[in-house]
């Protein structure tokens, strides 16, 4: 046992007797360095007995609950001396707004108003919350993109673009938008008229999924890297990462390429490039990785891509080199022959989770939050 705080300095070992005095007494002559371990832990989970679960506001001690997290960002203008906050979406019951200070739950808005939100992202400045709607229609007649604003506390929605059924999108810096949508894997860059709610009736195709290979319909998710100069992609129809590269003179992207994985082979393997294999891959996020220095790769890119697979119960990492190693879940396969389940512990040697979606990431504080949706809560990975 290490004693709170020890991380490092001599070892004094004495032995006293019965009487109080020391009669044995030995200083080691090498010097004690504690090495921090990373663990998975559990920040929010609340399930009966038959492992049933509701969503419920309030404190964490007085038995708040999100059940589902299907995809949670970290607040993008955290600052110190700020509340550390949390969003969290799901397809049942709108947004909620986790406050990892005060340990409190509140939902910001309901679902109503729209069908199915799958994703949602900020604004380059951080003060706008918007998110996608998956409403089904191949037309303009329905908001495929809603917004709400950090000044009324996200507490209302409004349209932000009237478009095609829509699963993710990204904003630029430079404040041009790219959306998903089921047909063929395609991505279009939203055309500005002027106004808000904008109708995207002369909607501009990116490029589409279909210039790789033959793809009916896809659930594809936008990841901007932090350059602004390319972003990857997932989709939880394909065992691959995709990439395109950002022109900021043409304001769109390239044709697309899969830089892990392969697109119609489904799988688990760690390796490089297309030599690893995924399952159904769900939500990543670019962390910044302080031993990069001024970057590694083609791109001199300082971050890796950290990602859910959600039928292989894990975190993937996938670094600039295009080297895809498992970093947490699946662990004591041998155990009983099952990779899922509900273990916190070691990342690579005891954590499990059950269909693991949701991935947000603090900076400041280095821990990840995972939504662990069949295990029906938030875990986290953080080294002590």
């Amino acid at each position: 046992m290490v004693p709170s705080k020890a991380f490092d300095g001599t070892i004094n070992v004495r032995v006293d007797g019965p009487d109080g005095k020391t009669v044995a007494e030995h200083t080691f002559e090498q010097e004690f360095l504690y090495e921090p371990a990373t663990i998975v832990g559990t920040l929010l989970r609340k399930v009966d007995q038959d492992n049933n679960s509701a969503f419920q506001e309030g404190s964490f001690d007085e038995g708040a609950s999100i059940p589902s997290n299907d995809c949670m960002v970290f607040d993008p203008k955290y600052k110190e001396g700020d509340d550390r906050l949390l969003f969290s979406s799901n397809f049942y019951d709108g947004i909620h707004l986790v406050n990892l200070t005060q340990r409190t739950v509140k939902r910001l808005f309901p679902r109503t108003g729209y069908s199915t939100m799958y994703s949602f992202t900020f604004t380059a400045d951080g003060d706008t919350l918007l998110f996608t709607d998956d409403h089904g229609q191949d037309n303009t007649s329905r908001a495929n993109i809603y917004y709400s604003l950090r000044r009324e506390n996200f507490r209302r929605i409004r349209p932000y673009n009237y478009g095609r059924t829509s699963y993710s999108l990204i904003y630029m810096d430079d404040g041009t938008v790219f959306y998903t949508t089921w047909w063929e894997g395609k991505v279009y860059k939203m055309i500005r008229n002027g106004a808000i709610p904008n109708i995207d009736d002369n909607a501009e195709v990116a490029f589409s999924l279909s210039q790789i290979s033959s793809v009916g319909g896809s659930h594809t998710i936008l990841f901007r890297h932090p350059s602004n100069k390319f972003m990857y992609m997932l989709s939880d129809g394909f065992g691959a990462v995709f990439r395109a590269d950002y022109d900021p003179v043409r304001k769109t992207f390239g044709n697309p390429t899969i830089i892990a994985g392969n697109m119609n082979d489904k799988g688990f393997k760690e390796g490089t490039g297309g030599g690893a294999r995924f399952s159904k891959p769900q939500f990543g996020i670019f962390v910044k990785n302080e031993e990069y220095g001024e970057g590694v790769g083609p791109d001199q890119d300082q971050y890796d891509f950290y990602f859910c697979d959600r039928d292989n119960h894990c975190i993937w990492k996938l670094d600039p080199h295009g080297v895809a190693s498992l970093v947490a879940g699946r662990s004591n396969e041998n155990a009983d022959s099952k990779v899922y389940g509900y273990v916190d512990g070691n990342p690579l040697h005891e954590a499990r989770f059950n269909q693991p979606s949701g991935l947000a990431y603090d900076p400041d504080q280095d821990i990840f939050y995972i939504g662990d949706i069949d295990n029906k809560g938030i875990r986290y990975m953080t080294t002590e």
